[in-house]
């Protein structure tokens, strides 16, 4: 089975270049995330920022959803680390990163990747050019020693996690590397496929095209169940991975009898 850290960054890199939603001239915090991750429907309702929110959503599609904290506050997060003695002044992958001087409170995402001086991570209501109004789930890299960095939250992985910390090096559940390369994503078993959702389609529409019922459908999608009426455009849904044609069996030609002649 592919480790947790793996899935994780998978999730994470299936959704590099997601943009919110775009009204009266600005980007307006409308997103499909919220909606997916029970009991925080009202994180797009009112507009709020979502940057803690895409972390959870990625915890829950990556089967880890207990391993993070749900929530839309960055401060919260960094609470919910703290409280399980897991945050740490150094990097570690699959991490969440919080940032923001005194609290960690300004904005958050995943870390994919470090090495002795940067960090690499992933991350949604950001954006490229620098301005205040994120729109985006983006892949940056900054320096481990920016001020803006205020530390690590490290989720309880089932494999251990790789961190940098040297104070947790030969503990139970920690790999102590003083840099470490994103790990290998996940590729989804031959027996099934990953497709993205287009407009106008629905669960029980893609399970009819598939050949299988919404139920086998939602078998394969388990963090629909609760909503299995809700589904978005460019969300990752696994179907199964169409079989080979059968080959039509070539009758055998029967033998020709020859007529009975006389003599």
């Amino acid at each position: 089975m592919a480790n947790q850290v793996a899935k994780v960054y998978t999730v994470a890199k299936s959704q590099e270049g997601y943009k919110e939603g775009y009204s009266n001239g600005h980007w307006d915090n409308r997103e499909k995330y919220a909606a997916q991750v029970p009991g925080m429907a009202w994180v797009s309702a009112g507009g709020y920022p979502w940057c803690a929110l895409f972390v959870a959503w990625v915890a829950l599609k990556a089967g880890v959803a207990d391993l993070f904290p749900r929530t839309a506050s960055c401060a919260f997060g960094v609470d919910w680390f703290k409280k399980r003695g897991r945050f740490s002044a150094y990097p570690a992958l699959g991490s969440q990163v919080f940032f923001g001087a005194g609290t960690g409170g300004t904005h958050t995402g995943i870390v994919l990747s470090y090495t002795k001086t940067t960090i690499t991570y992933i991350s949604g209501n950001t954006n490229a050019n620098g301005s205040p109004e994120g729109n985006a789930v983006l892949t940056k890299t900054i320096s481990r020693k920016s001020p803006y960095v205020y530390g690590y939250g490290l989720p309880a992985y089932a494999e251990g996690i790789t961190t940098a910390d040297p104070a947790l090096k030969g503990k139970a559940g920690y790999h102590f590397a003083t840099q470490a390369s994103a790990p290998k994503p996940v590729k989804p078993s031959g027996s099934t496929k990953v497709i993205t959702v287009k407009a106008g389609q629905t669960l029980g529409s893609i399970a009819a095209a598939a050949g299988i019922t919404l139920a086998a459908l939602l078998g394969l999608n388990p963090t629909y169940k609760a909503h299995p009426d809700t589904v978005h455009v460019g969300d990752h849904i696994t179907v199964p991975a169409k079989p080979a044609p059968a080959k039509t069996p070539t009758a055998k030609p029967t033998k020709k009898l020859n007529p009975p002649t006389c003599k």
